[in-house]
């Protein structure tokens, strides 16, 4: 575990998925902990792969949990797809696998959703994770993206970490339209993807040099930070659990890329 201090002109980017909650259930030492930053005049933005939910949505799950924050300091890769895809092709036809949030998002970035009968003549297929995912929607997709449209994930995750173990991610679902197109996504928009820094810089107007990434994820939030130049918190309450802490190796591996370690982030609160 290291010694980690913040000074006020430094901005935290922080995964929700094993970070603030697991599946439904909080994560009460690093809710207090991000309570205590924010009350102290600290700026936090929050980054999530899990686009099931609209930003707004996020921002009303978290203050519900007392951490109070703006529509502005929510990222999602649903955000961020529908907004690559409008900086790319503006107003576009689409259609989405994916849940609500993801609509929403490309609703909002002024995007035409398309129902899977019009699918074929879309200019993009947007994916994200969908737990409702019918063979139909696979269908429509897969026909679209035979028939040319832009491939956009909007992550790979493979898995999500859930209160009893892990489930599927959006990385299955693009794994099953890889299989039966042949094509692999055009552009994946969520993290590890070092633009979303870019798009930090470009949008907030905060220089890379004063963000930290905090996350549970060595593969997608650790990933960005060394990509991305930007420090790293991995935090041991999600996915990477604390048998890291006895693999000499991979310490050293994220200690040489300036990745600092913490149980909770409690840990950061304490030491500052």
């Amino acid at each position: 575990m290291e010694r980690v201090c913040l000074d006020r002109g430094q901005t935290l980017i922080v995964d929700l998925d094993g970070v603030v909650w697991i599946g439904r259930k909080p994560i009460e030492e690093n809710i207090t902990a991000l309570r205590s930053l924010i009350s102290r005049g600290y700026r936090v933005l929050f980054l999530t792969n899990n686009s099931t939910r609209s930003r707004a949505q996020y921002v009303r799950m978290l203050r519900d949990l007392g951490i109070i924050v703006g529509i502005d300091s929510m990222i999602t890769s649903g955000y961020l797809a529908a907004s690559w895809l409008y900086e790319q092709k503006g107003a576009s036809e689409v259609y989405i696998v994916g849940e609500e949030g993801l609509i929403e998002e490309a609703v909002l970035a002024h995007h035409r959703v398309l129902t899977g009968e019009e699918a074929v003549r879309s200019t993009a297929v947007l994916v994200g994770l969908d737990r409702n995912l019918t063979y139909h929607k696979l269908r429509a997709a897969a026909r679209a993206l035979l028939n040319g449209s832009l491939f956009i994930a909007t992550n790979t995750d493979h898995v999500i970490p859930v209160e009893d173990g892990l489930d599927p991610g959006a990385g299955a679902i693009i794994a099953a339209l890889e299989a039966t197109t042949g094509r692999n996504p055009d552009f994946v928009a969520g993290k590890p993807n070092p633009w979303i820094i870019d798009l930090v810089e470009k949008r907030h107007g905060i220089p890379r040099q004063n963000l930290i990434i905090i996350g549970d994820r060595v593969d997608t939030d650790m990933k960005l930070a060394i990509d991305a130049g930007v420090r790293g918190i991995l935090v041991l309450t999600g996915l990477t659990g604390e048998d890291i802490i006895s693999k000499t190796t991979d310490l050293e591996r994220l200690g040489a890329a300036g990745i600092a370690i913490m149980r909770t982030l409690k840990d950061l609160t304490d030491r500052c």
